[in-house]
């Protein structure tokens, strides 16, 4: 089966992002930085591995994600896996 043909906007990445980091969507923003995140720590980083994992089929590595700065980053990872539409 797969897993990829699921496509999501920025506003919902943007929620689960939100969801995977405990926080409100309303405050984060593609310019928000990671270090302005509370969430957006270790557990967050594994959360939304284990998220686009689940939800697309796609795996997220360690690397890529402490490489990760600012929403812009995790948005442009589901964008060149195919699962963010502009």
């Amino acid at each position: 089966m797969d897993m990829q043909t699921e496509t999501i906007t920025q506003a919902t990445a943007i929620e689960m992002l939100a969801e995977c980091f405990m926080d409100s969507a309303d405050r984060l923003t593609p310019d928000t930085l990671r270090e302005a995140i509370a969430g957006w720590d270790s557990m967050g980083a594994l959360m939304f591995m284990a998220e686009v994992d689940e939800r697309f089929g796609i795996e997220l590595t360690a690397d890529e994600s402490r490489a990760m700065v600012k929403v812009a980053d995790a948005l442009d990872f589901l964008r060149t896996r195919g699962v963010l539409r502009d």
